[in-house]
Order: C-alpha cells, then structure tokens, then sequence
C-alpha cells in the first residue's frame, strides 16, 4: 500500500493474527465435518447419536468462525480507515490551500470505503480463506488424490480469469471515482453559489448540469457492475465446477461412496470463503483507484513559499524591551522586502498593501501559516515561528473578514484559541464585543451549535465573535483584516474603541476608507514603483 500507512501496525499485527486463526480453524472444522460425515455413512458406525453431536458442534464452528472472521475483518477496516481519515484532514487543515469540500467528501466517503472493502472484505478474507483452502484441499489429498486435483483444477482457473479481468476492472473504477469527485465538488460548489444561481434566475440551468453529470455517474457505475458481475459469477462458477468435477471424477475412479461425499462436503464449506476471495479482486482494483489520489493527499503538508531552516538555525537574540515588537524578513510578492517593523505595546498600526491578497499574504506569515526562511517575528523577545503553538497562541490574536467557524457551540467557538481559560472568561469577551444580547436571544445561548460555517448568527454577529476569539486573553499583537467590512455600524463602532483602548500592539488593514479603524502609524508592505 504504497503511499498509505502500513497496514500491519499495532493492534492490526494482532487482529490479523486472529483472522490468521481463524482460517486455520475453519479449515480444522471442515475437515473434521468431512470425517463425521464419512463415519456417519459407515454402516459399522455405532454410535451414529455421538457422531450427529459432533456434527451440529462442527457446524456451529463454522458458523461461529465466519461470524468471528466478520468482526475481525470490520475492525481490521474500520482501524486502518481512521488512521487514513485523520491523516487526510491534519493534510487539508496544514495545507496552504487545501481542496474543495466536494472532493474532500469524496474523499473521506467514496475513496475510503474502497479502501474499507479492501481491507475488511479483501484482504481479511483472503487471510481467512487462503489456509482455509491450503487446509481443506490437502485433507482431500489425504482421502483421494485424485479428487483433490478435481478439487484445485477449478480454482486455478478461476486465478487465471481473475487475473484477466483484473484490468479492465482497474480502469472501469477509476472512470467512477473521477465522475464521482467530479459531481461531489460540482455539487458542493453549487450549494455554496446558490445564492447567486437563484439571483441570476440560474435553477433550470445548473439543474441541467447536474442531472448531466449524474447520469456520467450512473453509465459509469453500470459499465464497472458488468466487470463485477462477472468477477463474481466466475468465483460462483468456480465453487459449482469443483463440486460436480470432484463428484465425477470419484465416479470416474471409482472412489468410494463415503470419500466422495466427504470431499463434497469440504467443498461446500469452502463456497462462500472462494466467492469472497473471488470479490477480493474486484475491491482491490477499487482500492487501486481510491489510493491514487489517497496518497498524495496525505503527503501533502503545508505549503511554504520557501523552505523553513531547522528551529536551532532561527534562533536570534531576544529583544530585551519588554512588550516590543520586531518584524523583518517579510516579501509578500518576492519582488522586494519589506521595510521592517519594531513598534511598542500600545501602537495602534495601519497596514498599506497594494491589495487584499497581498495584505492576507503578510498577516499569514506573522503567524507563520506561511513560513519564509527570511521573517523573524519577534513579541516580548519570543520568536514567534519557533515557539512552541501553545506559547503562540497565546502572543497573536488574529481577526479576518469572512472566517468560517466551526462547528461547535458559542462557549467553544469563543475560547477556540483560549481553551485553557474558564468560561468566564469567553462570556467576558462575548459582552466586550456587543455579542452578549444577541446570543441570549438564541434558543440555548451560549450553547447554541453553530453549523454551515456560523449560522445561525448573522455575519455581523460572526465577525464579533471572530473578534471576541482573537481578543480573548489580551495577547500581545492583534491582526484585524478588513473585518470593519463584516460588521454593522454598532459593530464597527466596538471595533474602534476595542483598537484604541487596546493593551498591545495593533496592526489593521481595510479596504473601505470610511470605515477602517483609527491608526496612529503606517507599516508599508507594497513594493515601490521605480522611477
């Protein structure tokens, strides 16, 4: 599983060890059946009531087993799954830019149950069903070698066919999986743009578009189920075969009654587990589809726009000036740097940015969501890329227009950043903002769930509570980006006041000239044009 994480690793090491057992058991149970039956035919067998017991105790072996193997198979699935699933979300929330939440649904719904099939209806029963064939057929070798190559005839032609269709299954899945992505992100996107859809009169046509690719999906998932469908007819096929080749061949050779019937028997214990391993090949090629875009997605890791040198090689000397900050180092654009920045707590700043990418570009690389090889970002003598994220969260608040919240209470959402303060705390802040009358008007106040991002707060009300987040615990730097554009005039008024009575230091940009909060000072960013 190139790419992936390995799949035995720890407790998988021991599950897949029980599946291991479990197929050994199996195949104990079915060649002591077969014995039983054999006894039973005999007519010098006395005690026939003894050897029916051990028959029904047999059988709920069997059956025992296979439900066992089931639970086994599950968590052996479901473990490796989680392992992958929490990789792809640390992947899509550490990178720079992450995918569209369509394909990250599809991702975590349609590309991970193909890797859930493989392992827990593939793999799991190829472990089982591996020592359970080896088993039963070398019993049949020990009552008739002849009927055991009866036996194994069938089932290496149906590896041969298998192996044919193979491929052809491989590409029909992965035609699915990108119809699939494709449809998910359309869908998605268009969900997020209705808005905009029902303003332009837009329904009926984006209707048309995904009735379009629905029915790609629809042709595509009928084109794979034909390869499905024969996969599993051939490994039924398979099992038939072997019980009517094992049957005349004993005619043939004229073997006894009594080894005839115990090599059936064996044979139909067996059906199911090559019907299983037959599906097995059908899951793989799936999972083959889901893995080439499974293992990209959980190497990528946060993009920097240049190397990051070790932690030991950023160190620098510590600013003795308590409550000062220092900033150097920062090229939003690549084309010059920035004039440095050291300001003291208190200052109140205005950053000039040619635009608001250019300006976003700048806040996220203070905080060190973007790391450049030549910014420093000192705070009270602390360097904020190389402490520790704890200690950084702690130094920087930072505010944004448009943030998306997740999903969670109020109470959380405010001490998101803080959760080591008491909720005292997070009220405090919620009432600084002017958040306090509106949360007491929702159903459960501070305990109402937000979803879709934020609702049901109005964005207004999102961006006080942004504010109140970043504000929480007075850290030493504030960043407010554009949010005066978010909110309402009571909102922008609260703003202003919270920027001017402020503790520490400030840095504020806004696109709306009539709104942007009161600064004392300006920090240039934008490259200068040459004369």
């Amino acid at each position: 599983m190139a790419g992936l994480p390995k799949l035995l690793r720890g407790k998988r090491r021991a599950l897949t060890a029980l599946l291991i057992g479990t197929g050994v058991g199996s195949a104990a149970a079915a060649g002591a059946t077969a014995l039983l039956m054999m006894m039973l035919i005999d007519p010098g067998t006395q005690n026939t009531a003894i050897v029916v017991i051990g028959l029904a105790v047999a059988a709920v072996a069997v059956g025992g087993l296979r439900a066992v193997e089931r639970v086994l198979a599950e968590k052996l699935g479901q473990d490796y799954i989680h392992e992958i699933r929490t990789g792809l979300v640390k992947a899509a929330l550490g990178a720079e830019r992450g995918p569209s939440v369509g394909i990250t649904i599809a991702r975590v719904t349609n590309d991970l149950a193909s890797v859930r099939n493989w392992v827990s209806q593939g793999i799991s029963p190829l472990i089982v069903g591996i020592p359970l064939v080896l088993g039963a057929t070398a019993f049949v070798w020990a009552l008739s070698p002849a009927l055991a190559a009866a036996v194994a005839l069938p089932l290496a032609l149906l590896a041969g066919v298998l192996a044919f269709l193979a491929r052809p299954a491989y590409s029909r899945a992965r035609t699915l999986r990108r119809r699939r992505g494709r449809l998910a992100a359309h869908l998605a996107d268009t969900v997020a743009a209705a808005t905009t859809i029902k303003a332009a009169s837009g329904q009926a046509r984006e209707m048309r578009r995904i009735t379009a690719l629905s029915s790609t999906v629809a042709e595509a998932a009928v084109h794979r189920a034909r390869i499905a469908g024969c996969i599993r007819g051939t490994a039924a096929a398979a099992a038939a075969t072997g019980v009517a080749a094992t049957a005349a061949t004993g005619i043939w050779q004229g073997i006894d009654t009594a080894t005839i019937i115990a090599a059936m028997t064996v044979l139909g214990i067996i059906a199911t587990p090559v019907t299983d391993m037959g599906r097995a090949v059908e899951y793989h090629q799936n999972f083959r589809a889901a893995r080439r875009i499974l293992a990209p997605a959980l190497a990528a890791d946060t993009v920097e726009l240049d190397p990051a040198p070790p932690a030991e090689q950023r160190a620098r000397t510590p600013s003795s000036d308590p409550g000062q900050l220092k900033i150097t180092g920062i090229t939003p654009r690549r084309c010059c740097p920035t004039e440095p920045l050291n300001a003291q707590a208190g200052e109140r700043i205005e950053l000039n940015a040619d635009s608001p990418d250019e300006a976003t570009a700048v806040f996220e690389t203070i905080i060190g969501l973007r790391l450049l090889t030549t910014t420093q970002v000192l705070i009270n003598g602390v360097d904020l890329h190389t402490t520790d994220p704890s200690r950084r969260r702690q130094l920087v608040g930072y505010a944004v227009a448009g943030a998306t919240l997740e999903r969670g209470t109020i109470a959380r959402a405010v001490r998101y950043r803080r959760p080591d303060l008491s909720p005292d705390h997070g009220t405090a802040a919620l009432e600084h903002v002017g958040l306090t009358e509106i949360i007491a008007q929702l159903p459960d106040g501070q305990f109402t769930r937000l979803t879709r991002g934020g609702e049901p707060l109005t964005t207004s009300a999102r961006a006080k509570l942004v504010l109140a987040r970043a504000t929480l615990g007075s850290p030493a730097l504030l960043l407010i980006n554009r949010l005066d554009q978010d909110l309402d005039e009571n909102g922008r008024a609260r703003l202003n006041a919270l920027i001017t009575d402020y503790p520490g230091t400030v840095i504020t940009y806004s696109t709306r000239p009539d709104t942007k909060p009161v600064t004392n000072r300006t920090w240039r960013v934008t490259c200068p044009i040459p004369h």
